[in-house]
């Protein structure tokens, strides 16, 4: 009587870890926007290609761009923490030595709100922010709702349209892409301070990998 009690409660709890292993691949992902990104799987994968307009209505296609690039996902309406990363990533950009941007790496800001930002939008927002060549504001170009939502998970970003209200719930990973057109490293600006940021590109440009890594 006395091992069927000891068995049982661990039998439940091997069952109970196992369910919650599966369901964090593997205790790394807690959140819904960790779960997407461990479920793409996207290190080291190449960045899909799509065809973007940027603010000066210029089409652009990053997987024909031999630079590294620094993309990141936002929208105009979003109430905060899409300018709040964007505030973030213009110091990225100015602690970045100038021989780098833009002659080895580009910024470049993608909308992923196909309803209601276009390229007047995208350029009056870019706007605001001063002396940042090599920095693009983009938009999708020709590419359905159903073709970008596979592009977003393919990659690992996660994004709910709540349509009451306009908002757009949604991850906030910014994405390293290689010259050779692989997704390299994915920071989460709201977890890694800038100085590390900065650091981990350096190294990448520089020596080709991330020394940290090794």
């Amino acid at each position: 009587m006395k091992l069927k009690t000891v068995i049982i409660p661990l039998i439940t709890l091997g069952i109970c870890i196992a369910i919650i292993s599966k369901w964090t691949h593997g205790f790394k992902a807690f959140t819904i926007f960790s779960y997407s990104l461990e479920e793409a799987s996207p290190l080291n994968k190449e960045f899909p290609e799509i065809q973007l307009i940027n603010h000066d209505s210029v089409l652009v296609n990053l997987n024909e761009d031999p630079k590294y690039k620094l993309a990141n996902f936002v929208y105009l309406n979003c109430p905060f923490v899409c300018h709040k990363i964007n505030n973030q990533l213009e110091k990225v950009y100015h602690s970045i030595d100038t021989l780098l941007v833009p002659s080895q790496i580009e910024f470049v800001t993608i909308s992923f709100d196909l309803d209601n930002d276009d390229v007047e939008r995208i350029r009056n927002y870019r706007n605001h922010f001063k002396n940042i060549p090599g920095w693009e504001f983009a938009i999708p170009y020709e590419v359905d709702e159903q073709e970008f939502d596979v592009f977003l998970k393919n990659i690992g970003v996660w994004i709910y349209k709540e349509s009451k209200n306009r908002i757009i719930n949604h991850s906030t990973y910014i994405y390293l892409i290689s010259p050779d057109n692989k997704i390299v490293k994915i920071f989460d600006p709201e977890r890694e301070d800038n100085n590390s940021i900065v650091t981990e590109i350096n190294e990448w440009i520089n020596t080709g990998q991330n020394i940290a890594s090794l």
